[in-house]
């Protein structure tokens, strides 16, 4: 049998994390080695004497950490990894060596991990959604009255929202949403003008840009903030985006002051809020904040997708508003036709009925909570390098010393030649615009094993200290 330590029946900690635990530990360890099977789940139950189920929970917790594979037909074993002793053999140069090119560790923030969702669930609810007979048409162009019962049940359970399956249109992902609601826009001036975040998601800039609106940057600060001193002073606006819950990238928040000041705001001038709830299944250390919408639903329009807590290649999202704001989206979806396929939102609801992404959901968030723990383990106490925006989501953001733009170009430079791919921070700032950002690394940790996340990790520190110093 495997020696999995001790599991205390008595300790808060749920027995197949500690389970999870033991297991990890004996992996990095190197007592059981890569590519050496593993007790089957039932063996494993009998040998501890739990219940099979605390044994399969502590299986999928490993296989999503990349510590184990499943192989159809061949059970499960040990992955293929570099344990902590051999990675730290790594030099801590900025250049790579002569040799083979190094293998790709891709941290560009956004890509959620994707272990276990193809399981039992996501297979019969496309099975069952695929078995269901053909429409002649589009019945409803907000999308099928299914999904939106169950997206409006999932806020409710997880964001406290009391939304009417009315209210929720669905959306290819968070990009489709943003360009729905902007071409529901009425301007009030010659030209259609709307604040965005500075720094913040490219892409909203970019869209705008494509559309011939006006992107107006309001700044974002670190440790302060949005400037709502600057919105505040401001009545030219038809519309301000904003990821109150976990800012992109810096990870600040809106707080009850703050939210209040912005919503008057919003009431005063007429300008919707348009609020991008992208990460919130994930606040880590933090109690979440209701949505804007719950705050204000006559003024707020709210996005969310399936992109973080599934994938972004699924393409399915939502915009929830109500009244006049959600009859203007409607009309506006009638014309540009529903964007997300019959087939795709029937197989989505069906497994969001069947409880499966609440559960998928669950395992992630575990997971995304390890990871979060070993990053803060690996940067407490390096001296000169700070690591931010971890209170949420599935992305983190390195501070490097002093204040030279160059020292950031430098060490995204040299982790690509080792791999190592990662986000400079300042490619999230409006192009021409002075910000106080210091120099930085934008990277997500959710997509890559947790041995690989590791690995670039140490990487990391290593090659930010060499470059800065």
């Amino acid at each position: 049998m495997i020696d999995v330590g001790i599991l205390d029946r008595g300790a808060p900690a749920p027995l197949h994390e500690q389970l999870a635990h033991g297991l990890r530990a004996s992996i990095l360890a190197g007592r059981v080695t890569s590519g050496q099977a593993v007790p089957s789940t039932r063996a494993l139950a009998a040998d501890l004497g739990l219940a099979r189920g605390t044994v399969v929970s502590a299986y999928e917790i490993l296989t999503g950490e990349g510590y184990l594979t499943a192989r159809p037909g061949g059970g499960t074993v040990v992955a293929e990894i570099v344990r902590p002793s051999e990675s730290r053999s790594l030099p801590a140069v900025a250049a790579a060596a002569p040799g083979p090119a190094p293998a790709v560790i891709d941290l560009r923030p956004g890509r959620p991990g994707t272990a276990g969702i193809v399981d039992a669930a996501w297979r019969s609810a496309w099975r069952r959604a695929s078995a269901l007979e053909v429409a002649a048409d589009v019945a409803d162009v907000l999308g099928e009255p299914a999904l939106r019962r169950q997206i409006a049940a999932h806020l409710g359970r997880t964001r406290g929202l009391d939304v009417a399956p009315d209210d929720v249109i669905v959306t290819a992902g968070t990009s489709d949403a943003m360009l729905l609601t902007v071409l529901a826009l009425e301007p009030r001036g010659a030209r259609l003008r709307v604040g965005i975040e500075n720094p913040g998601y490219p892409r909203v800039r970019h869209l705008l840009g494509r559309v011939g609106v006006e992107a107006v940057p309001i700044a974002v600060r670190l440790g302060a903030g949005l400037d709502l001193d600057d919105i505040e002073a401001r009545d030219d606006l038809d519309a301000m985006i904003v990821t109150p819950h976990h800012h992109y990238p810096l990870g600040s928040r809106l707080d009850a002051a703050a939210r209040a000041r912005l919503l008057a705001w919003a009431a005063r001038t007429g300008a919707v809020v348009v609020e991008d709830d992208y990460d919130s299944e994930f606040p880590h250390g933090r109690v979440p904040l209701p949505p804007l919408h719950l705050l204000d639903p006559a003024n707020v329009v709210l996005i969310g997708s399936l992109s973080k807590v599934l994938t972004p290649a699924l393409r399915c999202g939502w915009i929830v508003a109500t009244g006049a704001w959600r009859e203007r989206l409607a009309a506006a979806r009638a014309d540009l036709d529903p964007s997300v396929s019959q087939v795709q939102q029937q197989a989505l609801a069906l497994y969001l009925g069947d409880g499966a992404l609440a559960r998928h959901t669950a395992r992630r968030r575990r997971d995304y909570r390890h990871r979060r723990r070993l990053m803060l383990e690996a940067f407490a106490g390096v001296e000169g390098v700070t690591l931010t925006a971890t209170d949420g989501g599935l992305h983190a953001v390195v501070l490097l010393p002093g204040s030279a733009r160059e020292a950031e170009t430098r060490v995204v430079a040299a982790l690509a030649a080792r791999g190592i791919v990662v986000a400079p921070l300042a490619g999230y700032a409006v192009p021409g615009t002075e910000t106080e950002l210091p120099p930085g690394l934008v990277f997500g940790y959710a997509e890559p094993s947790t041995p690989a996340l590791m690995r670039a990790v140490e990487t990391i520190i290593a090659t930010a200290r060499a470059a800065t110093s």
